[in-house]
């Protein structure tokens, strides 16, 4: 076979297409995955400005006016006790998430390791069915 052939034969063209589309996704992947960190700074920046600057407006005011703003224990134990729970919650909630994404990356390396095994087993079965149609001399 000439290289004009076989670069058009199914195979190879299929080969050349899949990898030129994979290179694309990769390429894609990797900048959506950095737009959605830059977004994700760039909203917690923008919330954590809003709320400091919200409490300084709020804490300008009240001194302005003359408003007590101390709190009981019981109310600051109150609240950091919830915030602490949300918290936790949040630490929990992430290491569920990590193990879930762990599993999966360990189960698709799995795949890809027996990969091969498989591979070799359809081919010894597409082997096995054609040898039983093949006329024999």
């Amino acid at each position: 076979m000439t290289t004009n052939e076989t670069t058009k034969d199914v195979f190879s063209v299929y080969t050349k297409s899949f990898d030129k589309l994979k290179s694309a996704l990769d390429k894609s992947a990797a900048q959506s995955l950095q737009s959605y960190t830059s977004l994700n700074q760039e909203l917690v920046t923008s919330w954590t400005n809003f709320v400091h600057t919200a409490v300084t407006i709020q804490q300008s005011v009240a001194n302005k006016i003359g408003i007590n703003y101390s709190l009981p224990e019981q109310t600051i134990t109150a609240v950091s006790d919830a915030t602490e729970a949300i918290v936790k919650a949040v630490e929990t909630n992430n290491k569920v998430v990590q193990t879930a994404f762990d599993a999966t990356i360990q189960n698709v390396k799995t795949i890809n390791q027996n990969a091969s095994a498989f591979a070799e087993l359809n081919q010894n079965v597409i082997n096995s069915w054609l040898s039983a149609w093949k006329p024999r001399n």
